[in-house]
């Protein structure tokens, strides 16, 4: 071995036959230097002009050699960077061959680099590392980020709809992007709901390079390497359906097995990755998160949502926080009606992006200028309509270029060929794509019992997202925007019969407890979700119905109740004022805020099942003494164990 005390241009002579037979990813090392200006335009040109590697090492060599110690100490320094590259991975085990000799007598690369004496270099580690993005174009708790991040495992974030899961994702880009790391390793990010041309039968590379990003040269080699090196590679789909999870499993099993793979997905899709993954659930804002937010974004108003209790257990869900603050960040009287429920704020959202977009229109001539907009409105609910139909947020077939429909849009740029790009359409957030294709079913109220039944079946379930909101919208409780697009009369013969029949196609179907105590469930509808239509439709006798056709047993055992869904099932408890509620939360998990709600309606309840994990999971203890009020209800249902 060479001795350390030698010069950078004397330790590479000194090696030079063993790099000129096994450097390897030769455009690794001439991309740095040519980066970092070691490498005119004509000798980059030159090099990779070569017919084959000998030829391109030799003649790398020779020109570091000839400029000097400077270039041969910044060429050491790259290969020691990207040593898993340029020398291939060191084998843990020695390599058989017939010549037993030939095992100790092999030039030993990885040693040799490791025993130069570089200097603190730390701009030269930033700039390698940018050489090797340049390849591709530049572009630009409980369980952490960064923790996350560090995690070997395959991921599952799973969370409701605005929870956070595209927030936490960006946010595990920007770490990856900021660290401090001297590994070369690769990260892409996939919006697998604006990726409408991924197909089933997408190989690898046309999914990298042509839907992520293709470097501008050597994409073999850099293919390959990542194929090598799988387990340098992280990936996030964010927003995985059943359409797309196909996709996922291939890479996953096949493709790139040992690359770590993070994927997002709403409850319902959870399903589609039963094994392998680690599940971590994305739960949104704690109520000091919501009221500090409310606090910073709202200043002096912000007691308008701290004093409101539905608003404020709407809050955990981060973007409901961001709509809420811009709700109250209107300059609106302090008498007017505030919102108090999930489809209010999307009603005033959309009702001050068509004020802003319409040259300042006042509130008192709003409706006629939505009126005047109706079409053009509805136009859009169609399309959103079917591209909730087909799980995807891309609006492929509509145009339009009304400035006040395209506020509610963001573009999405596709290449359609090698010079040729297509311009279509998405909606900012998919649940507001929700609210549009759910103003395009009461608009054509024929199809609604249709949808129902589609919410019975694996494939369609996820159009139920679509009935709270009109559960709202059918209401004279919420802010004027439906009536402006639908007339009054045909609102109202809609409005007759609705209700009763969501129960009607729903109720049989929920889940429920048999003799043998096994759980048959036909499809995922379960109480809370019927209990969040019935606290937007704000109809006591339809909640009394409810109740009557279980009996008066709510049955919300090992369930995850988030504060909005308290409060959903609290309104629909106390409608019942002629019988008691028997309340099942053995094994729930429910927030203290949650809690709080739950205890407003204990004189409607009859508590049979102790809650159990309050004590652990909620500091109960403390919350008990909050509510002295009602201590014997606690304690009638605590002394039996």
């Amino acid at each position: 071995m060479a001795c350390t005390t030698q010069s950078a241009s004397e330790y590479v002579r000194s090696a030079r036959v063993h790099l000129e037979r096994e450097l390897k990813n030769l455009s690794v090392i001439v991309e740095n230097l040519y980066q970092q200006k070691f490498f005119s335009d004509e000798e980059f040109s030159e090099i990779n002009a070569e017919r084959n590697d000998f030829d391109k090492t030799r003649k790398i060599l020779d020109s570091v050699t000839e400029k000097g110690e400077a270039a041969c100490y910044k060429f050491l320094k790259i290969i020691d960077m990207t040593r898993e590259l340029t020398l291939g991975r060191l084998s843990l085990l020695p390599e058989k061959n017939s010549a037993a000799s030939s095992e100790t007598q092999k030039f030993d690369l990885y040693h040799w680099i490791s025993c130069f004496p570089f200097k603190e270099d730390t701009e030269m580690d930033t700039n390698y590392l940018q050489g090797i993005k340049n390849l591709f174009g530049e572009k630009k708790s409980e369980m952490s980020p960064s923790k996350l991040l560090e995690l070997k495992e395959e991921i599952l974030l799973v969370g409701k709809p605005g929870i956070g899961k595209t927030a936490l994702s960006h946010e595990l880009l920007k770490l990856w992007a900021e660290r401090d790391s001297k590994k070369l390793d690769y990260m892409f990010y996939f919006d697998m709901r604006e990726t409408s041309h991924i197909t089933k039968d997408m190989s690898l590379e046309d999914l990298l390079f042509n839907v992520f990003s293709e470097p501008d040269e050597c994409k073999e080699e850099v293919l390959e390497d990542i194929k090598k090196y799988s387990d340098n590679v992280t990936i996030i789909f964010d927003g995985v359906t059943d359409l797309s999870s196909s996709v996922v499993q291939r890479i996953v099993k096949s493709d790139l097995r040992y690359a770590k793979v993070i994927v997002t997905c709403r409850p319902d899709d959870e399903i589609l990755f039963p094994e392998g993954f680690l599940r971590v659930e994305v739960k949104g804002f704690s109520e000091q998160s919501v009221r500090t937010y409310i606090a910073e974004t709202l200043g002096e108003e912000q007691g308008n949502v701290l004093r409101n209790v539905e608003l404020l257990t709407l809050c955990h869900v981060p973007m409901y926080a961001l709509m809420v603050a811009a709700c109250f960040s209107f300059q609106t009287p302090e008498d007017s009606p505030q919102p108090n429920s999930i489809t209010e704020i999307y009603i005033n959202i959309v009702r001050h992006c068509l004020q802003i977009n319409s040259n300042k229109t006042t509130n008192r001539h709003l409706d006629l200028f939505t009126k005047s907009k109706s079409e053009e409105i509805l136009s859009l609910a169609e399309a959103a309509f079917h591209a909730t139909e087909r799980k995807t947020v891309n609006l492929t077939e509509f145009q339009c270029a009304d400035s006040c429909v395209l506020s509610f849009l963001k573009p999405l740029i596709l290449k359609a060929a090698l010079t040729e790009t297509k311009t279509t359409y998405a909606f900012l957030h998919y649940t507001v794509q929700e609210f549009f294709a759910a103003l395009w079913l009461l608009k054509n109220p024929d199809k609604i019992k249709d949808v129902f039944q589609q919410c019975l079946t694996e494939e369609k379930k996820h159009m139920k997202h679509l009935i709270p909101f009109m559960c709202r919208l059918l209401t004279d409780k919420s802010p004027s925007l439906i009536k402006c697009l639908i007339p009054d009369q045909q609102l109202k013969n809609t409005s007759e019969w609705f209700l009763e029949e969501m129960i009607n196609t729903f109720s049989p179907h929920l889940c429920k407890n048999n003799e043998a105590g096994t759980q048959e469930s036909e499809l995922d509808v379960d109480i809370l979700f019927l209990c969040q239509c019935l606290y937007e439709s704000q109809s006591p006798e339809q909640c009394v119905d409810f109740l009557e056709r279980l009996d008066y047993n709510l049955d919300l055992s090992g369930e995850s109740l988030s504060p909005y869904s308290c409060c959903a099932v609290a309104y629909v408890v106390t409608q019942s004022k002629k019988r008691k509620i028997w309340l099942n939360l053995e094994d729930s998990e429910l927030s203290e805020q949650g809690m709080r709600r739950l205890f407003g309606c204990l004189q409607n309840v009859q508590w049979y099942v102790l809650i159990r994990w309050s004590f652990s999971r909620c500091h109960a203890l403390g919350i008990w003494s909050c509510f002295s009020g009602h201590f014997c209800a606690v304690f009638t249902v605590c002394q039996g164990e």
